[in-house]
């Protein structure tokens, strides 16, 4: 006792590493007691270094797995730098502590940075139960809310999170980030400004309010935001994203090169920040160079013929960037229509069907039809859970990129209706290249023109071998066509899917922001009344594309696009 004594004068004299040593000793003295471990610690998580913290804290989890003081110590001491580590190491904090509301909480947040939306809303709403004061909880439910598209949910958690803490900098910058998400700019405005009372160098609430300027014409008021801010950004939105704003602003004012140099810059930064693995580029050309060389007549002449299905699944897809979001927007307004957008369904097929010494052509030309009827079961039960159980009777699969796994889809289901959207090659490419998109192997070949253009020709030689060799049942929509003339290629495209047509689907702009929350790139865009200023941008970018144009200019040719200039 009176070590435990001498230890705690030591910590209010502010002799810390003498107070670590007096913990040290007792817990030398007695090792089979859990306190003194736990004491030391503490004490050397708060004064000395983590990873003595650490070992002492080890030290006291084996004699008193389920003591709370110990349990809780975790919330604080990571015991080894993994995050799988440390995400057991929550576990056991809130499993030992379930009445710890903020030990739940923190379970949550790593769910959440694992992307398991379900344990992170069910920990969250735990915690909230135990404990509803705890903003920083309620606001991350509230980001679990909006990104499975629980728009309504989310927004009510955020007003909560305002009403508890209406000072609070956080609140405020989240409400901004997910009103300008859900195109609300009247919102976003109003919140971002109030972050921005709270804290003016707040650089969150800068980047959306320029967001909100450019969204509604204020060029010359976002780039002042933007240009007040430093290199180092604090916050959540990273310094990539800045620059792909600040290129789309000079883009606007026709300062081409500017608009260049900071896409260049904003790829380059998210390139660097990827995570380890994440955007492999050349993986995924591979995987879609094995497509463009097994579609041939004789690689499909070995598949046993499939059964047709009725109705036939439909699938929307094209090259991403060439105009599958407004199509998407128009289908989806249709009442007898639903449109899944960008969802990770045809992929978890594909998945199903990977080994190690085979590549996907390969096993597709072996499948038995049993084998394709597990596919068609897996398949169906996936689009119907994404598509819930309201959904009317037809349900679109919109992912662009699928269109490189054609040979897969008329595989399952050779009867299957194809909406493909074509662009001119020279835009979809540039527009790909100045998106911030979030990498992973098939985006990360956008970083550059290089790279985008030879994925565009490979994966169009796929849809133009798939198309020569399965004759697959579709519609193309040349984008540059349908905002021209969206009733003339909506009612053309509606024809094609079997279904009569309704006039709610000129109401496509109405029913995009009725939607909540757009899971995809273009949710800016779509959002906004059609415009044409995108068309043919590529002519004052030639010079950059220069190098590349005899790749594209075969597609150029076969999409109808070499008279158009």
């Amino acid at each position: 006792m009176r070590l435990l004594a001498l230890a705690g004068r030591l910590t209010q004299a502010g002799e810390h590493a003498s107070a670590i040593e007096t913990y040290r000793t007792i817990a030398g003295r007695h090792p089979a007691a859990p306190a003194g471990w736990r004491q030391l610690a503490a004490a050397s998580a708060q004064y000395g270094t983590r990873p003595a913290a650490a070992v002492a804290l080890k030290r006291a989890l084996t004699l008193a797995p389920e003591d709370g003081a110990t349990t809780r110590l975790l919330l604080f001491i990571d015991l080894a730098g993994t995050p799988a580590a440390r995400h057991r190491a929550l576990a056991m904090a809130a499993l030992t502590n379930p009445a710890e509301a903020r030990a739940m909480g923190q379970l949550a947040s790593s769910y959440q940075l694992q992307d398991r939306t379900g344990p992170a809303e069910r920990c969250a709403r735990q915690a909230l139960a135990a404990d509803p004061s705890l903003v920083e909880v309620r606001m991350n439910l509230a980001v679990i809310l909006r990104n499975n598209g629980q728009v309504a949910a989310s927004r009510a958690e955020l007003r909560r999170a305002a009403i508890l803490q209406p000072a609070a900098l956080l609140t405020w910058r989240r409400i901004a980030i997910a009103e300008e998400l859900l195109s609300n700019l009247a919102g976003a405005e109003a919140a971002a400004r109030r972050a921005l009372a709270v804290d003016r160098r707040d650089h969150d609430a800068a980047i959306v309010l320029a967001f909100v300027h450019r969204r509604t014409g204020r060029i010359e008021a976002a780039l002042q935001g933007l240009a007040a801010l430093p290199d180092r950004l604090l916050g959540e939105i990273k310094r990539d994203v800045v620059e792909f704003e600040l290129g789309a602003l000079h883009d606007r004012l026709g300062e081409t090169d500017a608009a260049f140099a900071h896409f260049t810059r904003g790829n380059a930064l998210a390139l660097a920040r990827a995570a380890p693995g994440t955007a492999n580029a050349a993986a995924y050309v591979a995987e879609v160079r094995a497509h463009a060389q097994a579609l041939a007549a004789s690689y499909v002449r070995r598949w046993r013929p499939a059964r047709p299905v009725d109705p036939p699944p439909v699938f929307m897809v094209g090259f991403p960037r060439s105009g599958t979001t407004l199509l998407d927007q128009v289908l989806d307004a249709h009442p007898e229509v639903r449109v899944l957008e960008e969802l990770p369904i045809l992929s978890a097929v594909a998945n199903r069907l990977a080994r190690p010494h085979a590549t996907l052509p390969e096993r597709l030309a072996d499948l038995t039809e049993p084998q394709i009827g597990e596919l068609r079961a897996t398949y169906s039960a996936l689009r119907e859970r994404y598509a819930g159980p309201d959904a009317p009777a037809m349900v679109i699969d919109k992912m662009p990129l699928n269109i490189a796994l054609t040979g897969l889809i008329l595989r399952m289901y050779p009867n299957a209706r194809i909406v493909l959207s074509l662009r001119h090659p020279c835009d979809v490419c540039l527009s790909c290249f100045m998106q911030p998109f979030r990498l992973n192997p098939s985006m990360a070949n956008f970083v550059d023109l290089d790279s985008a253009t030879r994925l565009y020709a490979l994966v169009m030689r796929v849809w133009l071998r798939a198309r020569h060799a399965l004759s697959p049942d579709h519609v193309a929509v040349r984008y540059e066509d349908l905002i021209e003339d969206v009733e003339g290629h909506a009612r053309r495209t509606v024809a094609f899917l079997g279904l009569e047509w309704d006039d709610r689907v000129l109401g496509h702009l109405e029913h995009a922001r009725s939607r909540g929350l757009i899971r995809t790139p273009s949710f800016r865009q779509v959002t906004e009344p059609i415009y044409k200023r995108a068309r043919g941008r590529w002519h004052r970018y030639r010079a950059h594309l220069e190098p590349f144009m005899d790749r594209l200019d075969p597609f150029i040719d076969e999409f109808g696009y070499r008279e158009e200039g």
